[in-house]
């Protein structure tokens, strides 16, 4: 059983430490795609890891549980933000590639 636990608690700093690479990287750096694919590995391999945990019978210890419940919340909100700031710059990007395509319409029809 402790086996599990030095295996999930290696996974959680992992996961911090890849979550924070990427909160920290610029938003042109293109090795976020790298490190965004390194942290759905590390999440599964995580997510697997509490399932066997929880499903072990003879694991009754409730607080462990529960601080990696906590755990998991806070990769949820930390991995939204950064999701939701990806997305932000996709859409000022999308919008503006139109603007610029507008400018160029007009300037080509002069």
């Amino acid at each position: 059983m402790t086996n599990s636990m030095t295996e999930i608690n290696a996974i959680n700093n992992k996961l911090m430490l890849v979550i924070d690479k990427i909160e920290k990287s610029k938003p042109e750096d293109e090795s976020v795609t790298d490190l965004v694919s390194e942290l759905q590995v590390l999440i599964d391999t995580r997510q697997k890891l509490l399932h066997a945990l929880v499903s072990d019978t003879n694991f009754t210890n409730r607080e462990v549980l529960e601080q990696q419940f906590d755990l998991t919340q806070t990769f949820i909100k930390r991995s939204r933000k950064i999701m939701d700031f990806r997305q932000s710059l996709l859409q000022t990007g999308n919008t503006t590639k139109r603007q610029i395509n507008v400018y160029k319409a007009i300037d080509s029809n002069r």
